[in-house]
């Protein structure tokens, strides 16, 4: 675990490409490089040659342009590719009883046909008097669609890269974002076209949901009420430097109110699962939006900005550029301070 390693962490989102080496020597781990770099590819389904290669010619120019010495690759799947869920059995049950139970149900739950799926399962380790006094044990359920495997797997055919390992973003994030610490925490991946929401407990992802409400919708919203291009909407909305909440132009509170919305949803469903969260902690690339911290200030549970770079060691001369960045980049983060690779 502590030999040395350099791994890149590879994280291809529906809008920009983010990419973070870390160097791991004797327990320490050091940010070597990064990069990001946006796109307008199309990512949905399968991936032809031709997607392939543009995607490919993305990543070659970001390695090139910031350096990247490495090629051990940990690549990220998208939180809303992968599902993930949390069922109750019986405590007296074996792991070949759930087992033909889960096929069973698999057809119910599954956002795909099951034989177009790649589903593992694992108990949940639990207080034996809990399942003793429930008659339940817990097993936590992820499922991934093949084309996402076969997608992946090609990809890293086409560059110079040693794919080792395919991860769910949010399990990247939880090893950037949050220590493992025992209560409950959500984290809020806030994203450009999407917003996903995941529950963990004393470290362990249990469920995520997903909307596909992000900050793009602000940009459209500001882009339609001034009757500017999308670009000049973004760059509007950067230059507000505003004193306080109450200045928020409507295009910004209209989204922030639905993700409010979506967020005392997604903590209901876990209070009926008495999994109620301890903190709430923001992250993605969303995070740095104009009065959104302020916003969600006031909210029942106590909410944080994530802190990307805790576990790394930052050359000085990064940290002028990484740091204003470092939520944008936690996926990338995470998977390059992965060190059972």
């Amino acid at each position: 675990m502590f030999s040395d390693k350099t791994i890149i962490g590879l994280d291809i989102g529906t809008e920009s490409i983010k990419m973070a080496e870390s160097h791991h020597h004797g327990g320490q781990i050091e940010l070597h490089t990064y990069g990001v770099a946006r796109h307008d590819i199309d990512l949905s389904g399968y991936w032809d040659s031709t997607k392939l290669r543009q995607i490919s010619i993305v990543i070659e120019e970001i390695m090139k342009t910031a350096e990247f010495k490495g090629i051990k690759t940990v690549m990220s799947v998208q939180s809303k590719d992968v599902f993930v869920t949390t069922l109750d059995f019986e405590s007296g049950w074996g792991d070949r009883a759930i087992q033909a139970e889960i096929d069973r149900q698999a057809q119910y739950f599954l956002p795909y046909p099951p034989d177009e799926m790649r589903l593992s399962w694992n108990k949940i380790d639990e207080d034996p008097r809990i399942a003793e006094y429930t008659g339940k044990q817990k097993v936590i359920i992820n499922a991934l669609p093949d084309f996402v495997v076969e997608n992946s797997k090609n990809l890293l055919e086409h560059i110079n890269l040693d794919g080792v390992a395919l991860e769910n973003q949010t399990i990247s994030q939880i090893r950037s974002s949050i220590s493992p610490d025992t209560g409950n925490t959500i984290i809020v991946d806030i994203g450009g076209g999407y917003t996903t929401f995941s529950i963990v407990v004393e470290g362990v992802l249990r469920a995520s949901s997903h909307v596909n409400v992000g900050v793009d919708k602000i940009q459209e919203d500001l882009s339609k009420a001034l009757g500017v291009s999308a670009e000049v909407a973004t760059s509007f909305k950067r230059d507000l430097s505003l004193i306080n909440l109450y200045e928020l132009p409507p295009q910004i509170t209209d989204t922030y109110d639905i993700l409010k919305s979506e967020l005392d949803t997604f903590v209901e469903i876990n209070h009926k699962v008495s999994q109620d969260p301890d903190k709430i902690v923001f992250t993605g690339g969303g995070v740095n939006s104009v009065g959104l911290v302020e916003y969600f200030a006031n909210y029942p549970v106590k909410v944080y900005k994530a802190n990307t770079l805790r576990r790394l060691s930052v050359p000085e001369l990064l940290q002028p550029y990484v740091f204003p960045i470092a939520n944008q980049l936690s996926t990338a983060l995470g998977l390059s301070i992965r060190d059972d690779v």
